[in-house]
C-alpha cells in the first residue's frame, strides 16, 4: 500500500511574538503571501507588524495550498484564535480580493487598508510612461486632508488616468 502523508494547512504563531503583540505593539498588521517554489509547493501566509523602533515584528505565518478564499479564511481564523479581535485592529495588504473578504468575515470590526508599497508597484506596472512616484509618496504620507488633496490634484495634473486609478483603489484606504 502506497500511502502519502501530508498536510494541507500549517499555522504557527510564536508565543513570545503573540504576547508582545498583545502588550506592546501597535495593532496594525501587514499580511501578504509568498509562493513556495522548491520541492514543496504551496503558499506561505505571513502576518507582521512594526515595533517601536520601526523594525519588522513577526507575528504569525502559515502554509497552505494556494492563495485563494479558503486559504486566507483559514489563515485569518487561526490568527484570530491566536490574538483575539480586540479594538482598533488594522490590516494592511495588497489589493488581493481574498484578503479583504477574509478580513471582513473573520475580523468584522477591523479596518482594512491598502499597502502603499504594493499600490506604488501597481502604478509602475500599469502606467509605465508616467512618473508620479514622488507625488504619490507625499500623498500617501500626508496627515492633513488639505495636503492630501493638494497632492492628489498634482497627480491628476500629471495623469488623469493615474488619479482615477487611485480613487478606484480607494483613497480612504
Amino acid at each position: 500500500v502506497n500511502v502519502t502523508i501530508h498536510f494541507k494547512y500549517f499555522f504557527m504563531g510564536i508565543g513570545s511574538s503573540l504576547r508582545g503583540f498583545s502588550s506592546s505593539i501597535r495593532r496594525v498588521i501587514a499580511v501578504d503571501c509568498a509562493f513556495l517554489k522548491g520541492k514543496y509547493k504551496g503558499t506561505m501566509f505571513i502576518a507582521t507588524c512594526k515595533d517601536g523602533n520601526n523594525q519588522i515584528y513577526p507575528l504569525a505565518f502559515g502554509v497552505g495550498d494556494s492563495e485563494n478564499n479558503a486559504s486566507w479564511l483559514w489563515f485569518f481564523t487561526k490568527l484570530r484564535e491566536s490574538i483575539g479581535e480586540g479594538e482598533n485592529l488594522v490590516f494592511i495588504s495588497d489589493r488581493h480580493p481574498s484578503i479583504k473578504k477574509s478580513v471582513s468575515t473573520v475580523f468584522p470590526n477591523a479596518t482594512y487598508g491598502v499597502c502603499t508599497y504594493h499600490l506604488k508597484q501597481n502604478l509602475r506596472t500599469h502606467f509605465k510612461d508616467v512618473d508620479v512616484g514622488g507625488i504619490f509618496e507625499a500623498a500617501s504620507k500626508a496627515y492633513r486632508l488639505t495636503h492630501f488633496t493638494y497632492y492628489m490634484n498634482e497627480i491628476y495634473k500629471v495623469s488623469e488616468a493615474v488619479g482615477k486609478y487611485l480613487e478606484e483603489a480607494g483613497i480612504d484606504k
